[in-house]
């Protein structure tokens, strides 16, 4: 920078002359200096060159130059005016704006338009700064979207029970009272809005049953269904019900006799499929409401550890009907093992198979005959 203002005033020294002193006075000053003391500010005395030796000229080019830099120092640089944003340029350059309501950033322009905006000052430079718009409520939001998307067409409305749930989770409760002046969600949707999650809670309180199904069946969706599996088997003396059971006290018995017990298992991962005609469905009821669980079990008694079959019972086919799916289900079978088995250890092996998907589990228990 200082070589270009050495340059401009070695220039000016060769076109510009000093103040209007005598010919002859040695008293050398640079031509800014002339210009700024002189009676007209159009009038600028030029020496002559023969009167300048050539000390003097480098005197003048540095003093010229010294001049000029005072000169650019003082001069304000104008900077350009701050843009002021508007919310129709907000919309234009933030996708995220478009998602606000129309009336929400009218308001906030005409409020923008009223209010003087504020000022800061960052690093020397004075913008004005104006309100933000004001954020959009998540839950609003999402209970808006789920509204429309309860009343839109029959094929494609999402449940009650999953509409409710995706509101709840955000806020729980925040529904019980939705038709109270005082909650805050009711009041901030519209009147179309606020009636569709209305009818919605009031269909899933008049059929509970129906809104869990809704629920598991949509998250079943989300991942492939469970592996049908034998959670738990006993040799029962007697058995009432699911988990209802007086299980044998041990696992051994007296040669020679038969062996008469109640094999119990519980199932985890049975699927129900659509009831059928022919299943033993509900009297007075339509098939087409009610499902089924199918299901078959076979017993084998394997000597231990030879692994010879000493008894077997073929798969036996057991369907069960019911108006809602089942959250639980057993077995039970009575054997009665002959009194021919010889001494020694023997596994009961138990298998189950979902006819509905093909899936199978099986489990042993042990049977240990021994001489009185």
């Amino acid at each position: 920078m200082k070589q270009i203002v050495i340059i401009m005033a070695a220039t000016c020294v060769a076109g510009c002359g000093v103040d209007g002193t005598p010919k002859g006075d040695k008293r050398m000053g640079s031509g800014l200096t002339s210009l700024a003391a002189s009676d007209s500010p159009n009038r600028v005395n030029l020496p002559d060159a023969a009167d300048v030796s050539a000390k003097e000229k480098s005197r003048m080019v540095a003093r010229a130059a010294l001049d000029l830099e005072e000169v650019l120092s003082k001069a304000p640089v104008p900077l350009p005016p701050a843009p002021v944003p508007t919310a129709s340029a907000l919309v234009a350059t933030d996708p995220a704006a478009r998602e606000l309501d129309p009336g929400v950033l009218m308001a906030a322009e005409s409020a923008w338009a009223r209010q003087a905006p504020k000022k800061v000052e960052a690093a020397g430079i004075v913008a004005p700064v104006l309100p933000q718009p004001p954020a959009a409520d998540p839950l609003v939001e999402l209970a808006g979207r789920m509204a429309g998307l309860l009343a839109g067409p029959e094929s494609g409305r999402i449940p009650d029970a999953v509409a409710l749930a995706a509101i709840e989770g955000v806020r729980p409760g925040v529904l019980a009272d939705l038709e109270s002046p005082t909650n805050t969600l009711g009041s901030s949707l519209s009147p179309m809005d606020r009636a569709a999650l209305l009818a919605a809670r009031e269909r899933v309180l008049a059929s509970p049953s129906a809104t869990n199904d809704a629920l598991v069946k949509s998250l079943a969706r989300m991942s492939p269904p469970a592996a049908l599996r034998i959670a738990r088997s006993a040799l029962c003396r007697r058995v009432e019900g699911f988990g209802r059971f007086d299980a044998i006290g041990n696992d051994t018995f007296i040669a020679g006799k038969p062996i008469r017990a109640i094999v119990y298992v519980e199932l985890d991962g049975f699927t129900s499929r659509p009831a059928r005609d022919g299943d033993p469905a509900q009297s007075g009821l339509d098939v087409a409401d009610q499902v089924s669980v199918d299901l078959a079990q076979s017993l084998t008694l394997y000597h231990d550890p030879s692994g010879l079959q000493a008894w077997h019972r073929p798969a036996q086919r057991v369907v069960e009907t019911s108006r809602a799916t089942r959250r639980d289900f057993y077995l039970t079978n009575q054997v009665e093992l002959p009194g021919t088995l010889t001494v020694g250890r023997y596994r009961m092996k138990v298998t189950v198979t979902d006819k509905t998907t093909g899936a199978s589990d099986e489990v042993t228990m042990p049977v240990n005959v021994v001489v009185r």
